[in-house]
């Protein structure tokens, strides 16, 4: 019965005070900076060393926070910033750095700042020199008209850095006859989901207008370094810059 930003920060006061509960010098979670003597399992197929106990991020969150400080310097740029569907702690941390003018944006959750379509930002064009899109496209029913908005308020030398889940079959699989939430719940396995991404997730997003390169960025690390920090295993950022496609 409380309102969603209430209940959110109930869950932040719940998630501080658990993490006492799991104090360590074992492992690192760069976005709280705090210490633990272990990850929680986390996920429908119970990954382990997943969860920071303290500020509910998993292994994806830590990976970008890390390239978006080493690779982006987001701590010392004066950026645009769009956050797409934003997790509450980057969010955070993201809104805190006085470099930034930073916004962010999502069909319904409480904590984003804008509530738009991502099939139809309100933005102009050229607006953003960085935008985040983490785990969204999948859940867009269009997922080619949002990277075209995406693509159209990206500044011509900006970036859009993306994370999705990839399964293993080589193409993506989408079933045109999964409408209903149930239907989508059987094809994708979440009654949310509009397909399924394949190997082949980075060619869909140059096929949009994108030069892309894929990213496994747990590799700057060393073996030992990346159990520290829970990084996982396999999780791609994908970097997309505009193809600027020259008048002839």
């Amino acid at each position: 019965m409380l309102p969603a930003q209430a209940r959110l920060t109930l869950r932040k006061l719940y998630w501080l005070s658990r993490g006492w509960l799991y104090a360590g010098s074992k492992v690192y979670c760069p976005i709280c900076e705090g210490s633990f003597r272990t990850f929680l399992p986390f996920g429908s197929e119970r990954r382990a060393q997943a969860l920071c106990p303290q500020c509910h991020t998993v292994e994806r969150h830590r990976l970008l926070w890390l390239f978006l400080q080493e690779k982006v310097k987001i701590r010392e740029r004066s950026l645009e910033v769009l956050h797409m569907a934003p997790e509450p702690m980057l969010q955070t941390r993201l809104k805190s750095l006085l470099n930034l003018r930073y916004r962010s944006a999502d069909l319904t959750s409480p904590v984003a700042m804008d509530h738009v379509d991502i099939q139809a930002l309100p933005y102009s064009d050229n607006t953003f020199d960085l935008i985040l899109c983490s785990h969204v496209l999948a859940h867009v029913p269009d997922d080619q008209k949002a990277l075209q908005e995406l693509r159209r308020v990206l500044k011509s030398d900006g970036q859009l850095l993306l994370q999705a889940r990839l399964h293993p079959h080589a193409h993506t699989l989408e079933k045109t006859e999964a409408i209903t939430p149930q239907q989508r719940l059987q094809a994708y396995g979440q009654a949310d989901r509009y397909r399924n991404y394949g190997q082949d997730f980075g060619k869909r997003v140059a096929a949009q207008g994108f030069a892309v390169e894929a990213v496994e960025y747990a590799l700057s690390r060393s073996p030992e370094e990346q159990a520290r920090l829970g990084l996982g295993k396999g999780e791609l950022i994908f970097v997309a810059t505009p193809q600027v496609h020259e008048a002839k």
